[in-house]
């Protein structure tokens, strides 16, 4: 069950379900965006990577379908003095929405595991939606992370291969790599992952 009531239930333990730092692979890599950049983050949960964001200076929309996540994600951007703007929408419905008055400068996916056909329609509007030589910052779990016990979906259509990502993410140029690496994200992710990740820039 991947609904929005389940996910309120998850997220209501007083702690962070993720945690509060930002994802590892996010956060080596928001040196490349550029200063003050429009950033999309993706089911974006309890603000742990929009926060980060905004901490550094970016103008961040923290997108995600639980509203209890979403309190808590204003209330952690609260916490560090920044500014989040949090959209509660379910990303079946963010995509038959009108797109946003400007493009924006980066998209964020950070373990977003959706079903295939949602997933590659979430992939086409934020491509539509994002500037030429914008920059996409993607990590998932593979479905080897199955074996590992360490966080992710059970359901192995919602693991991503470096084909996946290739074959959704059109439009870019990508640079998509597998890793294994330990993560330490707060109660839901703990221990060695198989993750794919990408960073992508956005064709002319």
């Amino acid at each position: 069950m991947t609904d929005a009531a389940h996910w309120n239930d998850r997220y209501s333990h007083p702690n962070y379900l993720y945690g509060y730092k930002p994802n590892d692979f996010l956060k080596s890599q928001a040196k490349l965006l550029r200063p003050g950049s429009r950033v999309l983050c993706l089911g974006d949960g309890e603000g742990r990577n929009a926060v980060f964001l905004a901490s550094r200076g970016h103008d961040v929309v923290s997108l995600d379908f639980s509203e209890v996540a979403q309190a808590k994600a204003r209330a952690l951007a609260s916490d560090r003095g920044v500014a989040v703007d949090t959209w509660l929408v379910d990303l079946a419905d963010w995509v038959e929405q009108p797109g946003p008055d400007q493009p924006w400068d980066a998209v964020v996916s950070i373990s977003v595991h959706l079903a295939p056909e949602l997933r590659r329609r979430v992939a086409a509007v934020a491509t539509e939606q994002t500037r030429p030589g914008g920059m996409l910052l993607l990590e998932a779990f593979t479905p080897a992370q199955l074996s590992l016990g360490s966080g992710g979906p059970s359901d192995p259509e919602r693991l991503m291969t470096r084909r996946d990502v290739e074959q959704d993410w059109q439009g870019w140029r990508l640079d998509v790599r597998l890793d294994e690496r330990r993560v330490f994200e707060g109660m839901a992710h703990q221990g060695l992952a198989s993750v794919v990740q990408a960073l992508g820039h956005r064709h002319g």
